[in-house]
């Protein structure tokens, strides 16, 4: 008795995808934005960074009976690293006028409270 013979698979159909909108296209993404982007990306994690150092600055100057920063600079600047972050975070994932706008929001934020904390 012979081998069976492999059945033939039928002929794919074309794939017929449906056309895209325009605005659904994606854009390409221009190069001073996401220098733009990864600059104030750098400053939001550094606010929270000089945010996490005041913290532990405030538990050390306390425990050794110092004074220390304050309390209320550290909150001042655990709570503006943290908008900053927020920010950011949401400027990454919205490429368009909001997400810019949440970029003016994360210079101001981080630069605003290094001129009234730290000026």
């Amino acid at each position: 008795m012979p081998p069976p013979r492999p059945r033939r698979a039928a002929p794919e159909a074309p794939r017929n995808r449906p056309h895209r909108h325009e605005l659904a296209r994606s854009r390409q993404v221009s190069t001073a934005g996401t220098t733009l982007r990864s600059f104030t990306g750098a400053l939001a994690m550094g606010s929270l960074v000089l945010a996490l150092v005041l913290i532990g600055v405030q538990f050390w100057a306390t425990s050794h009976g110092q004074q220390g920063p304050g309390v209320a600079s550290v909150i001042s600047q655990v709570v503006a690293g943290l908008i900053a972050v927020a920010l950011q975070t949401y400027a990454d994932r919205n490429r368009d006028r909001n997400g810019g706008l949440a970029v003016v929001g994360v210079l101001v934020v981080v630069l605003g409270s290094l001129w009234f904390w730290w000026w």
